[in-house]
């Protein structure tokens, strides 16, 4: 018997690293012969997400888009400012878009609008999955009393009209009917149900008898839902627009809230700039009436004296005393006016409107340094009102602002002590020279002097009147021309279409995951499966040359003997070429002895024994198939011979050669070797000098021995008998044999076990699996299907087969 050659075992560490990597194309060829199970992933994925996009809610996003102006331009932002300070408004400060932009998202503006337009009712109607919100479809609306809804939670109650007039109130277990309009008390609020009126309603809702859902939330919880999904911010830093956005499953409602967000945002603007404006007006009349009260106390005075001393006119011999003395005294006077000044604006910046965190103006004081103060402390007092609004009454900011505005009156006090300081020091000077024009105006009757001291303040005081007149008229136009500092330069609109769920990324997406789903298995099913599918998984494997392969019947038809003198199909002239390969491999012999065997029952290694053997009759040899596998024969059966006799009665010793030798019937030129009785005790009878003597004398008569033996993976005997072979050849199946049991055949090959070995790949289903192709145009095969320990039937497959079990 001809060995191995000892470069087998390189050879096979070679062709294993070669093949160790990943079978692309193997995997793409599964891909590709999967391509239904693409179709009806896709088929399957489009429509969830057809479904999806059916019954998802959509959510819209509502735009709008405010321009804020400054302060300074809307007439009465700057009016208190203007009565002690005449710096140009188009130097002043841009508005603060952030301050805007914490006002609109306030919780106080956010939860007016929420409440005027009651968001914290929700009204449903069931559809036929999901629930419908109504908004101004709902044809009732739910009217609480002035404390409106004071519970602390969800409240779900449900109402469905019975008559005209009369609806089925459910809350909870308790059902009760009522009439539309009257009055219900609960726990949480008092309220009636009336009917909505509207170009929107739906009264089917009523007709049909439809059960509408109410749902009713604390107004901070509606709240703060909103303010989840409104967005303002800056449009960009060259202009003071601002960007409103907000996202609402209904946009009907969107836009409502955004519209009434706007106005009364702008609302609340009008209030402060009238506020602001109310404030002036108080400080400005109380000061003219002051006023007017001493002008009209010095005309008095000047009158009761000439009306008593009967004076008309000053003497001319002191006129030039009194020119001196009058300009000192006018000196002296337009001083007091302007510590008086300054002192009332110190009492005013500690005891009185400063106080109260109110608005003080600097009448008459003309220190730039005491009007620089005063502007900034009212600029501090605006911040604090508006930071009033919208934090509470500890809140660090408010905290900051009052320590901020309590240092600024500290500093007007201490800028004013200074200069009324630097007034005391003018007014003694010029006392001085009043007493000195005093002596020279002795002979002057003292009744002509008080009349002149009286005329002498009554032009300052006058003017201080009439300043104050101005400043009035002109707070009163302004404050009836004002208008708002913002502008809507869009209105609020929807975006045409919901920007979630979007219909194309949808569909992209379950498109996508179509893809991937059965590429994922099918990848996963290739990279796991642990199966022959190819040659190529073969000579990853073993150094064991593959000589032939035997196409499957497509489909499924079970037959034995797939080659005769006029079979001219697919398969028999693959049983032809591999007879041809063994002949190459065994040329030196002129009697061949061919060992069959395969790793486990199923493969088909008694179907290739048969069909080989045919084979070999086609060609003028004389043919005996030994039925060698001693524990469970099926060659004899599927000829319908007899099992008398046979290998184990003359390996026992107790028949002769001629009751082992029968004609197949298949062919003149074959013969069978039938196994016999089954014995209990195989392998012992293996190793019996009996068992190399049949094979000499089966050489004498026959020029093919086929050996079809018991599977090598599973028990000895191929093992022994594969020492009385030229050739071993061992059948694996496609999609049946592991590749696990190959490396079984490739150790037996490389420690020399087991040599002159060669491979048939049985079972190929060309075109079909994996994308295996060898063979062309050959797939007219039939199936052979075997058992061993379980018998395995395969019948017709079915259409579902066809399509998930290729």
């Amino acid at each position: 018997m001809p060995t191995a050659p000892m470069e087998n075992n390189q050879i096979s560490d070679t062709l294993r690293q070669l093949n160790s990597g990943i079978d692309f194309k193997r995997i793409l060829g599964a891909l590709v012969s999967k391509w239904h199970w693409f179709i009806i992933s896709i088929i399957i994925t489009t429509a969830c997400g057809y479904l999806y996009l059916r019954y998802t809610t959509p959510l819209y996003s509502i735009s709008s888009m405010l321009l804020v102006e400054d302060k300074q331009k809307s007439g009465v932002g700057s009016v208190v400012n203007k009565l002690g300070d005449n710096t140009d408004p188009a130097t002043a400060a841009a508005p603060n878009l952030f301050n805007e932009i914490f006002l609109l998202t306030s919780q106080d503006l956010v939860g007016t609008a929420v409440d005027s337009l009651n968001m914290n009712i929700q009204y449903w109607a069931k559809g036929r999955v999901r629930l419908d919100e109504l908004y101004d479809k709902s044809p009732i609306i739910i009217e609480f009393d002035s404390l409106g809804y004071i519970g602390s939670t969800l409240q779900e109650i449900k109402i469905r009209q019975i008559v005209e007039g009369m609806f089925e109130f459910t809350e909870g277990e308790t059902q009760t009917n009522i009439l539309f309009g009257t009055w219900i008390k609960r726990p949480w609020g008092r309220f009636k149900i009336v009917y909505r009126k509207g170009p929107n309603v739906n009264k089917g809702y009523l007709l049909n008898r439809t059960e509408i859902i109410v749902h009713i939330m604390p107004l901070k919880n509606a709240v703060k839902q909103t303010l989840a999904v409104l967005k303002v911010n800056v449009s960009d830093g060259r202009t003071s627009l601002l960007n409103l956005a907000y996202t609402d499953n209904i946009p009907v409602r969107g836009v409502d809230f955004m519209n009434v967000l706007i106005y009364f945002y702008r609302k609340k603007e009008l209030e402060d700039l009238n506020q602001s404006a109310e404030k002036t007006r108080e400080f400005i009349n109380l000061q003219t009436h002051n006023y007017i009260d001493e002008l009209q106390a010095r005309d008095s005075v000047e009158e009761e004296i000439k009306t008593q001393n009967q004076i008309v006119d000053l003497k001319s011999q002191a006129s030039a005393i009194l020119t001196g003395k009058a300009a000192e005294q006018d000196k002296v006077q337009a001083l007091l006016a302007q510590k008086q000044s300054v002192q009332a604006l110190k009492d005013n910046a500690i005891d009185g409107a400063g106080s109260r965190y109110e608005f003080i103006a600097g009448v008459g004081v003309t220190d730039p340094v005491i009007l620089g103060l005063v502007t900034e402390y009212n600029a501090l007092v605006e911040k604090k009102q508006l930071l009033e609004r919208n934090v509470e009454y500890m809140h660090p900011s408010l905290l900051k602002i009052k320590n901020d505005i309590a240092a600024s009156r500290k500093n007007i006090a201490d800028a004013c002590d200074r200069v009324i300081a630097s007034l005391n020091i003018s007014i003694q000077n010029a006392s001085r020279s009043i007493a000195a024009y005093s002596a020279s105006m002795s002979t002057i009757p003292s009744a002509e002097r008080s009349i002149n001291n009286t005329k002498r303040e009554y032009p300052l005081l006058q003017q201080i009147y009439l300043y104050l007149y101005q400043r009035g008229v002109e707070n009163d136009i302004a404050q009836y021309a004002a208008t708002n500092k913002s502008k809507v330069v869009v209105a609020p609109y929807a975006l045409d279409g919901a920007i979630q769920p979007v219909r194309k990324n949808v569909y992209a997406l379950v498109f996508l995951l179509g893809l991937l789903a059965p590429g994922l298995v099918i990848v996963t099913r290739v990279m796991l499966n642990n199966k022959v599918i190819n040659e190529k998984d073969i000579e990853g494997t073993t150094a064991i040359p593959v000589i032939g392969s035997i196409a499957r019947s497509p489909n499924g038809e079970k037959k034995q003997i797939v080659v005769g003198p006029h079979i001219r199909t697919g398969v028999a002239e693959q049983f032809r070429l591999i007879r041809a390969n063994l002949e190459f491999m065994s040329a030196a012999q002129s009697k061949k002895v061919y060992l069959v065997t395969s790793s486990m029952s199923g493969e088909g290694k008694t179907f290739i024994s048969l069909n080989l053997g045919i084979t070999m009759t086609l060609a003028k040899k004389r043919v005996v198939i030994m039925e060698y596998d001693l524990r469970k024969p099926k060659l004899s059966s599927y000829l319908g011979l007899h099992n008398e006799g046979g290998i184990s009665s003359y390996l026992a010793g107790i028949a002769g050669i001629e009751k082992v030798i029968k004609a197949s019937g298949v062919h003149e030129n074959l013969y069978i070797a039938n196994c016999g009785p089954i014995p209990p005790n195989p392998g012992e009878l293996l190793v019996l000098p009996s068992a190399q003597q049949l094979i000499d004398e089966l050489q004498e008569m026959f020029d093919v021995i086929i050996m079809d033996t018991a599977p090598i993976g599973l028990v000895s005997d191929a093992l022994i008998l594969s020492k009385q072979s030229d050739i071993n050849l061992f059948v694996v199946r496609q999609s049946y044999t592991m590749k696990d049991q190959i490396s079984l055949f490739d150790s037996l090959y490389r420690e020399q076990k087991i040599t002159n070995a060669a491979i048939i790949f049985n079972g190929v289903e060309y075109l079909k699996k994996y994308g295996y192709g060898y063979g062309g145009s050959y797939g007219y095969g039939y199936h052979y299907n075997g058992g061993y320990f379980d018998e395995e039937t395969e019948g017709k497959r079915t259409i579902i087969d066809k399509l998930f079990k290729k």
